[in-house]
């Protein structure tokens, strides 16, 4: 079992090795290499280092329940201009896939925006990434047409709506 709770600073070495691990271990199936190669552990830190620091854009961090330091998944999210709720990561440990903690990640996340005004969830995930797609599906969120290629990341993302609040 899991906990959630808001993410801390001093959890940024574990969220960095939740993500870097995901990057190393789930996206090579995934992804192609010369995109997964590009995630160092120095990028991620500062990735996340940064991330920690916007109140705008809470992260909240699901850990076991044996120890409630041990972080193994994370959720970012924060509303957008235009009421729409954004979910701008979500990573469980590859070791702890399976379990539950993305679920109540992604539910903690949608229900908060809720609270915070949305009624539309919106995300992006790689286009070849066919479980996270799969992951999304069965919690809701469907494809809405939406297709964008970051010149950071090379590769083609799928847009992903879910209405919130029902």
């Amino acid at each position: 079992m899991v906990t959630l709770r808001n993410a801390e600073r001093s959890d940024l070495e574990q969220i960095v090795t939740v993500f870097t691990d995901c990057w190393r271990i789930s996206y090579p199936a995934a992804l192609p290499e010369e995109l997964v190669a590009t995630m160092t552990p120095e990028k991620a830190r500062s990735l996340w280092a940064d991330a920690l620091t916007r109140r705008a854009s809470p992260i909240v961090v699901a850990v076991s329940d044996a120890d409630l330091h041990e972080v193994c998944g994370f959720v970012g999210f924060r509303l957008e201009p235009d009421d729409v709720g954004y979910v701008s990561s979500l990573y469980v440990s590859p070791f702890l896939q399976g379990g539950g903690a993305g679920r109540l990640l992604l539910a903690a996340a949608e229900t908060r925006l809720y609270a915070m005004g949305a009624a539309t969830g919106q995300l992006w995930v790689f286009q070849q990434n066919a479980p996270s797609i799969a992951f999304y599906r069965r919690q809701g969120w469907e494809p809405d047409g939406r297709v964008e290629t970051l010149a950071e990341w090379g590769q083609p993302q799928l847009g992903m709506a879910k209405t919130l609040g029902g």
